[in-house]
């Protein structure tokens, strides 16, 4: 795959994940139908953002392509299980584009447009990975434990909808803390912290490799 298509796949993957976090909260009617869109588009141009090996991208396009049916599936039989095995599938999906893009990044000689997208994409990437671990947990609490409670709390009233797990799971990525939502269950609070250490971590790390890059292209210029 050329360069060119690379960056376009890459820009087309960061305005599909910008619709989900800032546009899909203000859907109503057409919420569930919309985030199968988006998430689709989501596997389909994050299969196609890096140049990966054969077997790899085998692999990937297998692993997304079990996702959107299951996705899919989900929408039009609206159970638990598919529900669990729906976002599980499209976790495992995104940790392994979230990996090789951070991988990409830093064994790059240059940094160019389409690193920098990447950089972008990867940090969009793992706030959405943090919404989807805490919507698993919900499904969880409810289909394998048999409990009503939700994983996060507003002001007392537990979430409604995973665009509730987007907005929090982004506060909590960017250490910003309003204090408007809490976690609730254990396993909740235990994901919460893995977001915030995952989000400073991911940021401290990737600006030491893009400067160090930019640097070390000057000093040799």
């Amino acid at each position: 795959m050329t360069p060119k298509h690379l960056t376009r796949n890459n820009i087309i993957l960061l305005i599909c994940l910008l619709i989900i976090i800032l546009f899909f909260p203000l859907l109503s009617s057409h919420r569930l139908f919309a985030k199968h869109v988006i998430f689709t588009a989501i596997i389909i141009f994050g299969t196609f953002s890096l140049d990966f090996k054969k077997k790899r991208q085998i692999i990937l396009i297998f692993l997304g392509a079990i996702t959107i049916i299951f996705a899919w599936l989900e929408l039009f039989f609206p159970i638990d299980l598919l529900r669990l095995l729906s976002f599980f599938s499209f976790f495992c999906f995104n940790v392994f584009i979230t990996v090789f893009m951070v991988r990409h990044v830093a064994r790059s000689k240059h940094v160019n447009l389409t690193i920098i997208i990447n950089s972008i994409n990867g940090f969009l990437l793992v706030g959405v990975l943090g919404a989807v671990l805490l919507a698993i947990t919900e499904v969880l609490q409810k289909f394998g434990f048999i409990t009503d409670t939700g994983a996060i709390s507003f002001a007392g009233s537990t979430a409604t909808g995973f665009h509730d797990y987007l907005y929090f799971s982004f506060v909590t990525l960017t250490t910003l803390g309003y204090g408007d939502v809490t976690p609730v269950s254990a396993l909740a609070k235990s994901i919460t912290i893995i977001i915030a250490v995952t989000g400073q971590l991911y940021l401290t790390i990737l600006i030491a490799i893009l400067v160090g890059k930019f640097l070390s292209r000057t000093e040799k210029n």
